[in-house]
């Protein structure tokens, strides 16, 4: 007994789960991101950018290399009493033969490695601020598909309860009909309406399926036609209007590789020092009278200093100085744009409360109307053509409503989207 009542119990709890599940624009957020390719580019650049700055690192240790060399040559030195016998001198082959190991050691370079590694974080920060410029408009296209199913869901259940009426309807139409007191024709005009209305759900459930699927694109979630897409409560607060927009931080990124850059091109003419070391076996060795294989080494210190380039280095940073301005115009576009949509964000703010609040005024004469249309289709004053003109009155009036209700909250996060703040 216990096992045949546990069957139908299993059933109905997992048909009850499957009815209550439900989704939120912040899971389809999460997820979305989650489920995003270019997510994982973030960690790819920060390895990237660490790869380049232990490359950079290693200007700071020696240089080592090793040069050989052998030539033959026409003519040799000689010494200007060559006939005269000298003890210990030789005279000089003409093949000649070295390998040298030279070492070279970085003590100052003018602050250019420090420049460049500068550099490089902010190249990590323009990456990064346009990968935060991608997952952004991830989110504002996670926007129009979700409110897309909304707004299908709202106009399936009104057609529901549209089709639900009309078929209650029907039936007092076909006693009506059978009784002789009314028209046969009445009874065909709402069955005709009945298939109108069953056309336009399917329509609507095909685009919501559609809508759906692309959201289980994006998200990976298990999304079906039983789950509730649960509408979000959008607080605006008209009086903060900081842009956080990632394109227009990146702006601010940007001039700053610009000033990081200045600074990189500053180091060129700045002076360097570097020790070096030099080994090698050869012949001759540093003893040119000596006309035999030696070893040989050299120690030393090298200064270098470009102090006069022409003005090079400053015409660059001139050219730099034109493409920060050229930034800060941008800049100064793309936040006067902002400005502009806003007004129009909270346009529409108003728009739809107003609307709202007339739809409700609406519903009641809309009610009211239909059921006084109801009594005279039943008393034969009136067809059924009469009838479901004023009823399709009445559901487009609770249909505005809905749809506004959810323009207004769709308003609300287009507002707080145009700002940035998703």
């Amino acid at each position: 007994m216990y096992r045949t009542l546990g069957i139908p119990v299993l059933l109905f709890s997992a048909l009850l789960l499957t009815a209550q599940q439900k989704v939120t624009l912040e899971q389809c957020y999460e997820k979305a991101l989650e489920n995003y390719p270019l997510s994982r580019q973030g960690e790819l650049l920060v390895s990237s950018n660490e790869l380049s700055l232990k490359n950079l690192n290693k200007n700071y240790l020696p240089s080592m290399r090793i040069n050989g060399q052998a030539h033959y040559q026409s003519d040799v030195t000689k010494v200007p009493v060559q006939d005269i016998p000298v003890f210990g001198v030789s005279p000089l082959e003409n093949d000649w033969y070295k390998i040298m190991l030279d070492v070279n050691q970085v003590i100052y370079d003018g602050s250019s490695t420090s420049r460049q590694k500068e550099l490089e974080k902010v190249n990590l920060e323009i990456d990064q601020q346009g990968l935060e410029i991608e997952l952004f408009r991830l989110k504002q296209q996670i926007n129009q598909v979700y409110f897309n199913i909304i707004l299908t869901e709202e106009n399936a259940r009104i057609l529901e309860l549209h089709k639900a009426t009309l078929a209650e309807r029907q039936k007092v139409v076909e006693s009506g009909v059978r009784n002789g007191s009314l028209l046969a024709s009445n009874e065909d005009i709402l069955k005709a309406e009945v298939l109108q209305v069953e056309q336009s759900i399917e329509e609507v459930n095909i685009s919501r399926g559609s809508a759906i699927a692309m959201l289980v694109e994006y998200t990976g979630l298990a999304l079906d036609d039983n789950t509730e897409f649960l509408l979000p409560e959008i607080h605006v607060n008209q009086t903060m209007t900081v842009n956080n927009r990632p394109e227009y931080i990146m702006f601010s990124i940007q001039q700053r590789k610009i000033e990081a850059s200045k600074k990189l091109i500053g180091s060129k003419n700045l002076p360097r020092l570097s020790a070096f070391g030099q080994a090698g076996y050869g012949r001759p060795g540093y003893d040119m009278l000596k006309n035999q294989f030696d070893d040989f080494y050299m120690i030393g210190a090298r200064l270098s200093w470009n102090f006069w380039d022409w003005n090079h280095t400053s015409k660059e940073k001139e050219i730099l100085d034109l493409r920060h301005s050229i930034i800060s115009t941008e800049k100064e576009t793309f936040d006067k744009h902002i400005r502009i949509d806003l007004e129009n964000k909270i346009a529409n703010i108003l728009k739809a409360e107003r609307l709202i609040a007339r739809d409700e005024e609406i519903i009641l004469l809309r009610e009211r109307i239909t059921a006084s249309s109801a009594s005279q289709l039943e008393n034969g004053v009136i067809t059924s053509t009469e009838y479901v003109a004023e009823l399709n009155a009445e559901s487009k009036a609770r249909l505005d409503m809905e749809v506004h209700k959810i323009e207004l909250v769709k308003a609300k996060l287009d507002y707080q989207s145009t700002l940035g703040n998703l």
